[in-house]
């Protein structure tokens, strides 16, 4: 029998509210030449027993004897993996149709590329649209220094690659630890097509039953990151740090517009090493414009926070005067966005009296 072209791991806990529709939307992709590796950590629900109500031949069910944790159980399917290209898929998310024959082929064609994410859609435990995550691709090599722009399920990579770098590696956070070490080596991409439903639902680690343990790591993550270029004895005060992950809000509340010039130019510090540091996925005027996004988003957010005695003199000491338009813009569009609905909610009612 021919070996399939990649593997989808699934890692599975307790899932099954979830677990029937994510499994459908991977065994009804257009790209069918696949292995779907599922492995059970320990589930206390029904989980297991709708895998084995499936009678699909490309799913490879295996289950933990104990509650490994979702590294070892990653770094477990990476390992038992048949197939050079790996697909991750979560158990409460939706893959759309062409999901995996868009990241297959562009895999193919770009064998210079490890590990390539795509666009996603937040949605609710009950599916209900929240946003869209659709970033610009050629920035993703900067940011994430900063923050984890990359979806875990959204991503396919090479197993060679992901061993390489010493596959998962920490408790929390572990998708932004490994995408930022592959980044380090070898080329990454984004496709901008949104190709899954990525589910925030009462069972989330990252958001709900591990937020506190995910913040730290990511925190951590950060700080390795920026101390890469800047040598292991940089030190960043914590409102900083904060702003530099995009929480303005430490930094505002020490309503130092010193503090804050100090912050910038401390990240034009770290985006000219950025620059100054060889890397595959290098390319100066990128970087050189998604620091220049990053410094003007974190000037309208503080802008936003701090109030006028403190936020006049920051615009005036960064440059950026243009930012209060920006502000009466959408103050004037927020009202009319207001008034719009007000009216419509009156025409309704007189209506239906």
């Amino acid at each position: 029998m021919q070996a399939p072209k990649l593997t989808v791991l699934m890692p599975v806990y307790n899932a099954a509210a979830y677990l029937r529709e994510a499994m459908e939307s991977i065994l009804h992709q257009t790209f069918q030449d696949f292995e779907f590796l599922i492995i059970d950590d320990g589930s206390s629900d029904e989980s297991a027993a709708i895998v084995n109500s499936y009678t699909d031949a490309r799913i490879r069910f295996i289950q933990n004897d104990a509650n490994l944790g979702i590294s070892e159980t990653l770094n477990r399917g990476i390992d038992l993996s048949s197939c050079e290209l790996i697909a991750r898929m979560d158990a409460d998310d939706i893959s759309y149709p062409a999901r995996l024959q868009k990241q297959y082929d562009y895999m193919i064609s770009n064998p210079d590329c490890m590990l390539l994410s795509t666009a996603c859609r937040i949605i609710t435990a009950g599916k209900k649209h929240v946003r869209l995550e659709k970033y610009t691709s050629r920035f993703f090599y900067y940011n994430l220094n900063f923050e984890c722009w990359i979806y875990h399920p959204t991503v396919m990579y090479r197993k060679g690659a992901v061993q390489e770098v010493g596959m998962y590696s920490i408790l929390y956070s572990e998708d932004y630890d490994l995408f930022w070490k592959l980044a380090q080596k070898f080329r990454i991409a984004n496709l901008s097509d949104i190709l899954l439903d990525y589910r925030f639902s009462p069972s989330s680690l990252n958001t709900v039953l591990r937020k506190t343990e995910y913040d730290i790591a990511n925190r951590q993550n950060v700080i390795r990151n920026i101390q890469r270029y800047m040598g292991n004895e940089f030190f960043l005060p914590e409102e900083y740090l904060e702003c530099l992950r995009h929480n303005v809000i430490p930094l505002a509340e020490t309503r130092s517009i010193a503090k804050i010039v100090d912050c910038l130019s401390l990240l034009d510090q770290i985006t000219k090493r950025i620059i100054d540091t060889e890397n595959v996925n290098r390319n100066v005027v990128d970087i050189k414009e998604a620091a220049w996004f990053k410094r003007d988003f974190i000037i309208y957010q503080l802008f936003q926070e701090l109030p006028w005695k403190y936020s006049l003199p920051l615009l005036v000491k960064t440059g950026k005067l243009n930012l209060i338009f920006r502000k009466v813009i959408y103050a004037i569009r927020w009202r009319l966005k207001n008034t719009v609905r007000l009216l419509l909610t009156v025409n309704k009612i007189v209506y239906l009296v």
